[in-house]
């Protein structure tokens, strides 16, 4: 582990994409805590990539492109381990950075455009109006994050949602009288879609 980290404090002698591969396929081998090691695996790849410069924020998601490539992602990790095949998980790793980097930007985009649409649909300042706006910061709320967050009665708040679900925009989730739940549904929409190849 004391390797590890000194490659990676030196910024490793590659490029940054391959020693990020190199990086990961070591912590993943290493296993150095009890729980959680895919998780710091793959944070420490978003965080690699914006020191670097290639993310102007941290947002790349690299866990979708492993867990839908499972198999090739431990197969092509096993075959460094016993055979030393380094290029096939360089490659695999590089690939689903791309895949998952063009498939944040797209949906980076149509959540931009979204917002335009509903700037557009709801530009007035009463509660219904700004929730919509604000659905991007606060895509799954309560009624009392809506009285908070716009300082109004709970009545206005509940007037609100009940607007913006009779217009389509919000959806009760829970499904319960009490203490309910709403989600966005174009935003989760855009979010929970599946990867197009």
């Amino acid at each position: 582990m004391d390797s590890l980290e000194a490659y990676i404090q030196m910024d490793g002698e590659y490029h940054p994409l391959v020693d990020l591969a190199i990086t990961h396929y070591q912590l993943e081998t290493i296993h150095p805590c009890s729980d959680g090691n895919g998780r710091l695996g793959r944070i420490l790849i978003v965080l690699k990539l914006h020191k670097a410069g290639y993310l102007s924020e941290p947002y790349l998601y690299p866990s979708a492109y492993f867990n839908r490539n499972k198999q090739e992602y431990v197969e092509t990790m096993r075959a460094v381990s016993e055979e030393g095949q380094w290029r096939d998980w360089i490659a695999f790793f590089i690939k689903g950075i791309e895949e998952q980097a063009k498939d944040s930007y797209e949906r980076t985009f149509e959540l931009l455009e979204l917002r335009r649409e509903y700037e557009a649909q709801y530009p007035n300042q009463k509660t219904s109006h700004k929730l919509a706006r604000e659905l991007f910061e606060l895509p799954y709320f309560t009624a009392d994050n809506i009285t908070d967050r716009f300082d109004v009665s709970r009545q206005t708040a509940y007037n609100a949602i009940e607007e913006l679900e009779s217009d389509g925009i919000v959806i009760e989730v829970t499904g319960k009288q009490r203490n309910r739940e709403y989600k966005a549904i174009d935003v989760f929409d855009i979010l929970e879609r599946p990867v197009q190849r």
